[in-house]
């Protein structure tokens, strides 16, 4: 605990104690961020990368993370270890890439990468006194609170827009989470959490909880340590709230300060065409964020037209000299079916996202042959089954003999 400082906010640099826990600074309204003494941070990662054997990242990355009471750890864990890095075997050599890597972020215990944020959400929660958790999400947010406060024997309610996938309600609904159905979008969802928690004192899993990002910064640190101390080119994301992409920002920051990297890579942010508010933003050259009318998509995920951290994102990815850009619900149908038969990794919409921009960014010259890129897949495909295969037949019923069988594929 000795590397963290406590809390400060991201605009008038305002120091709070972890006892003195808020969301936003009451003097500017500005979200706040887990403060580190990166001096000792850095002796501490001096040692070696920390092992990826530990069980769970909480105990894998203790020494990075703000953790007073490391005995209540093993009271939350769903074994949220480190997520692979895995090299492109045909997507690659197809995309004319030399090195694509995929940072699987699904296969974490509710299949998303949001187990990043709630798990150390719901160490906090317990070590500051709370008895609930709540967030306003389009799904997999909710079904991680869900999953993660029921093996701390906390409450849950989540706060789920109306288009919500099914399969993920069923989760939040399977792991005894109070499920709210908002008739309404993401947006609607959000404002009524937000008047609810004037009443009650839940911990917000979500929007700007510093703890939830402070997590989610170590996906920078892994794939560091994956790639040997070194760091790719560019690294793209699906963007719907933004915070992974800000996450990330707030890791690579800290590895370049500490001397561990001489720089940044590329951050790219991919959003999906039906609602873009960021990638409008970047493309008419604006500072902020406004929010946009959403169309029709297949994805519930990431259809947020008024993303908390957007501005934050936007800055992040003209820094790094990235970019922010939109797909189609068709190349994102394409990418999932691609990337299941030919990478064996079946993912979400939101999980594809990231992807299907490469093509785009490829034949813009942003990302070159010699690139090493990593995309992260965020979800899996089972939390949204039927989005890239609408009209899929199950298999005929076979005869179980082997010469119906050498028919069968015969005529296959």
């Amino acid at each position: 605990m000795s590397n963290v400082r406590g809390l400060v906010c991201r605009s008038c640099q305002r120091h709070w104690s972890e006892q003195e826990f808020q969301l936003a600074c009451p003097t500017c309204r500005q979200p706040l961020e887990v403060a580190y003494d990166l001096e000792a941070l850095k002796r501490v990662l001096g040692r070696g990368w920390p092992s990826a054997s530990a069980g769970s990242i909480l105990h894998q990355w203790r020494e990075s993370l703000p953790i007073d009471r490391p005995e209540l750890v093993d009271r939350v864990t769903l074994g949220e270890a480190q997520t692979p890095l895995i090299r492109s075997t045909r997507l690659g050599p197809r995309l004319d890439l030399s090195d694509l890597r995929f940072k699987i972020e699904m296969g974490l215990g509710s299949a998303s990468l949001k187990d990043r944020g709630t798990s150390l959400c719901a160490l906090k929660a317990l070590e500051l006194g709370y008895d609930t958790l709540c967030v306003a999400s389009s799904g997999n947010n909710a079904s991680s609170v869900a999953a993660y406060a029921a093996k701390a024997g906390l409450r849950a309610a989540v706060f789920i827009q109306r288009d919500a996938s099914p399969a993920k309600m069923l989760k939040m609904l399977a792991y005894g989470a109070k499920v709210v159905r908002v008739d309404g979008d993401m947006m609607t969802a959000s404002r009524l959490l937000a008047q609810l928690l004037l009443r009650h004192r839940w911990l917000n899993c979500g929007g700007p909880n510093p703890y939830r990002l402070t997590a989610k910064r170590l996906v920078a640190y892994e794939i560091t340590a994956q790639m040997g101390g070194t760091f790719p080119d560019a690294v793209l994301f699906p963007c719907g709230g933004s915070a992974g992409l800000v996450a990330a920002y707030m890791g690579y920051g800290e590895l370049l300060v500490m001397g561990m990297i001489p720089r940044i890579p590329r951050l790219i942010g991919v959003q999906l065409a039906a609602c873009d508010p960021v990638t409008r933003a970047f493309e008419e050259g604006r500072d902020e964020v406004t929010p946009v009318a959403k169309r029709p998509s297949f994805s519930d995920a990431l259809m947020n037209n008024s993303p908390y951290w957007g501005a934050a994102a936007l800055r992040a990815s003209r820094e790094t000299g990235g970019i922010f850009l939109s797909v189609t619900d068709d190349e994102v149908a394409v990418m999932i079916r691609t990337l299941s038969s030919q990478e064996g990794l079946f993912v979400e919409p939101a999980g594809a996202v990231a992807v299907a921009g490469l093509p785009k960014l490829i034949a813009e010259g942003r990302i070159g042959r010699l690139d090493r890129v990593v995309c992260t897949l965020t979800g899996h495909g089972l939390n949204a089954p039927k989005a890239a295969f609408p009209s899929i037949e199950l298999p005929d019923v076979v005869e179980p003999t082997p010469a119906a069988v050498q028919a069968y594929l015969a005529a296959a």
